[in-house]
């Protein structure tokens, strides 16, 4: 067999040197993905009995989020069934305070509008002069009445359903 001068075996003595620690990085960056692989692999057999496959840890996995599925919709028309209970009930009030005479201060006479989400409910008004005192109620219907409505009790029903006020009721509101 003929020798090989020194400086080619050093050459491939560094280069299998090279080769080495390449295939030792490689195996360290192989262990360190099959450590987090197993990590996770625990994780998703976590809750199972100790004989359990990845198969059956899916199928289990899967179950639970058909029951959350399920546990979402009830509760989605549940919420979608109170949203409609509520529409339907008086959810804001307003008033006005306002002089309707005058001859007559302190802002004694006042119109209170109770609405639901739709605008429906009534309106209450109270005049108030010198000499007597008149209350009226009138029906509201989608923010109006099929009774006149004075100022301030178009006042009080756009307070009570979020409007802003036209600019003269807000003067006196």
């Amino acid at each position: 067999m003929p020798s090989l001068p020194v400086d080619t075996l050093s050459s491939l003595v560094v280069i299998e040197l090279g080769v080495t620690v390449l295939c030792l990085a490689v195996t360290v960056a192989l262990a360190v993905a099959l450590l987090r692989m197993r990590v996770r692999y625990r994780r998703l057999l976590a809750g199972g009995p100790d004989s359990e496959d990845i198969v059956a840890a899916f199928d289990r996995h899967l179950a639970g989020v058909e029951r959350l599925r399920g546990t979402v919709d009830s509760m989605g028309r549940e919420i979608a069934s109170i949203r409609q209970q509520i529409s339907g009930h008086l959810r804001t009030a307003a008033l006005t305070r306002y002089d309707a005479f005058d001859d007559v201060g302190g802002q004694l006479s006042y119109s209170a509008a109770f609405v639901d989400e739709a605008g429906d409910g009534v309106v209450l008004t109270g005049i108030n002069s010198r000499n007597e005192a008149r209350s009226y109620a009138k029906p509201v219907e989608g923010g109006t009445s099929i009774h006149n409505l004075s100022e301030e009790e178009r006042a009080a029903i756009a307070l009570a359903q979020g409007r802003s006020l036209p600019a003269r009721a807000a003067s006196s509101a």
